[in-house]
């Protein structure tokens, strides 16, 4: 089953009221999960009161969790223990809610040193992945934001060999942007490694580095062949739409943007 989400920011969401307003946009127009979006900068509420009964009476579930903005293999102690506490809460969470993906950043122990990034991240991940597997939950992570070392293709290229249970959280955009490469080719090698998706597309036109962030399926994105290189590889995860951008990710403009994409991507969805 290849099921359809959409993105919900947790820090714009005070209370269980607010998150069920996006469970029963999702239960109006069809659409199977929401993810819940943690960033850390903004502060982490973790709470079961603020998220179990959101998804009370429903046939809309947690797609996925996503907690960004943590160092998890920090140089420094003190941090990296409090990351720790952080991410056990977090997978507590996870577990609480009935959800069986989750996914966070791959930090970064020392700025342009890839053998002791790999060496920390290793030791972190697996770490992680223990707990995840014995509550149920699929592990992923975050490509190339800031801090985070797998900024480039050949250190994913070496992430995936010298870390075979690593899992990859796939945004086209942010390859494009934040690791300057083509999401494509980074799909032809490693679309068997993405565990979860999202749909965000953007329109480039110019030498100048003018660019703009439509809704999915109004940029130079092509969803159909996305999608058919995940469907070719046995893809079996959510595909989740992100509202990006200066118009589309505003609160008031959120909707609009969820009901358009969907539109655009149903067509494409194996059910």
């Amino acid at each position: 089953m290849r099921k359809l989400g959409f993105i919900v920011e947790m820090k714009d969401c005070r209370d269980a009221k607010d998150l069920r307003r996006w469970v029963d946009l999702a239960e109006q127009q069809r659409i199977d999960g929401l993810e819940l979006l943690f960033n850390s900068k903004c502060g982490v509420d973790f709470s079961l009161d603020k998220i179990k009964p959101a998804f009370e009476n429903t046939p809309v579930e947690p797609a996925a969790c996503g907690l960004w903005w943590l160092n998890t293999i920090s140089p420094d102690p003190e941090e990296r223990a409090s990351v720790r506490r952080t991410m056990l809460e977090f997978l507590d969470m996870v577990q609480a809610i009935g959800c069986k993906m989750a996914f966070f950043n791959a930090g970064e122990y020392a700025p342009g040193d890839t053998d002791k990034n790999i060496a920390e991240f290793r030791k972190e991940y697996l770490y992680y992945k223990g707990i995840a597997d014995q509550k149920g939950i699929k592990l992923a992570c975050y490509m190339g934001h800031g801090g985070n070392f797998i900024n480039s293709r050949e250190i994913l290229d070496r992430l995936v060999r010298e870390v075979p249970e690593f899992n990859i959280k796939f945004d086209p955009v942010g390859i494009m942007r934040n690791m300057k490469d083509d999401p494509y080719e980074i799909m032809r090698r490693h679309a068997d490694r993405i565990a979860h998706f999202h749909a965000k597309d953007i329109f480039r036109y110019g030498d100048d580095g003018w660019e703009m962030e439509p809704v999915v399926g109004m940029g130079q994105l092509n969803f159909n062949v996305m999608l058919g290189m995940l469907w070719n590889v046995g893809y079996d995860g959510y595909i989740v739409i992100e509202p990006h951008g200066p118009i589309w990710a505003e609160p008031e403009n959120r909707w609009k943007a969820i009901v358009l994409a969907k539109r655009h991507l149903e067509p494409l969805m194996l059910r």
